[in-house]
């Protein structure tokens, strides 16, 4: 082979690609229809030429360049493409929706377990008053006590900016935590964190029932609490899929299940987070503001509660159709 007339014929078309390489690096939509077709056509010549110089030549220095022309090329012709920032987040939108529905029964099993610890300690409380100290430790006794005075405080607008910056950062803990640990205790400390945690709100309804004030607990906590306990059940769940693709893999291996119901659990984790984000400026700002009437707090915590259900039960469906129909023709 004539190396050097190789050399000759190819360099030009060598460099040229590497131009295009560069543009490439941008986006192909910088690129012109006829750079396109210049590109792909560039980089099939380069790709055949590195073949043949790497069987008939021993020029290390030409066959490593032009490897490197040749895989720059190849990842900038193969990569995926990029979405829109609005496509790619109303696709993670409709994951949370098309997950959540696939692992109810793990959500059914999570807010079972919430609730029955609040209705267990709501009932004892009701029927062996004697055992409250059990249920109600002696630091929740000061927020026990303001809540029984039946109002909220005014506060100042920063002070419920500094509220929201608290929630926003306590509050995903209590689902980050709830969904880590359930994978390393087969899923029973996140079952005691549900409990525990439905077990404070069912001691707080049975101090505030016995002084008459339960309506207003209840109007006061489900402008937020429809969000936030909503966010704990859900990254919970997460948890429980991790769990019981632990205890029970099926016919995969347990590292293969817990890889495919890790995405799964990932997905439900930010869902849940979003949920309790989002629930922080409600409960800063509004669900302990005196100004707004109860009446007000329960129509806007009904109207949330709908829209999750809506969204949880009826979001990204049209999707599942389409491709349904799209594979049965």
């Amino acid at each position: 082979m004539d190396e050097d007339a190789v050399l000759k014929r190819r360099v030009t078309g060598w460099r040229r690609l590497s131009e295009l390489s560069e543009k490439a690096d941008f986006g192909f939509k910088k690129m012109s229809g006829e750079e396109m077709v210049e590109f792909v056509r560039l980089y099939r010549k380069a790709s055949a030429d590195l073949a043949l110089m790497s069987t008939q030549t021993s020029n290390t220095e030409v066959i490593t360049y032009l490897n490197g022309l040749v895989s720059k090329a190849y990842g900038q012709l193969y990569r995926a493409p990029t979405r829109p920032w609005r496509e790619a987040l109303n696709s993670g939108i409709r994951a949370g929706a098309q997950i959540f529905r696939r692992n109810i029964l793990a959500f059914a099993l999570c807010s079972t377990i919430f609730f029955a610890g609040s209705g267990f300690t709501f009932v004892m409380m009701k029927a062996r008053p004697d055992l409250r100290e059990y249920f109600v430790q002696e630091s929740m006794e000061e927020n026990f006590t303001s809540w029984k005075k039946g109002q909220h405080e005014r506060r100042g607008g920063d002070i419920n900016v500094g509220m929201t910056a608290f929630y926003a950062s306590n509050n995903p803990r209590a689902g980050i935590t709830a969904n880590a640990v359930s994978i390393a205790s087969f899923g029973t400390i996140t079952s005691y964190l549900l409990w525990m945690n439905g077990s404070i709100l069912g001691a707080l309804a049975s101090d505030m029932d016995s002084v008459g004030k339960l309506g207003f607990l209840l109007s006061s906590i489900a402008p937020h609490g429809v969000s936030e306990i909503g966010g704990l059940l859900v990254t919970s769940t997460g948890g429980f899929v991790m769990a019981w693709a632990l205890i029970c893999p099926g016919r995969r291996r347990r590292g293969d299940a817990l890889r495919i119901a890790g995405k799964d659990a990932f997905v439900l984790l930010l869902t849940g987070l979003v949920m309790i984000g989002l629930a922080a400026p409600i409960e800063g700002f509004f669900s302990f503001n005196p100004i707004v009437p109860q009446g007000v707090k329960v129509l806007f915590a009904l109207l949330a509660l709908a829209g999750w259900t809506a969204y949880f039960v009826g979001f990204g469906k049209e999707t599942v159709v389409a491709l349904s129909d799209n594979n049965e023709g």
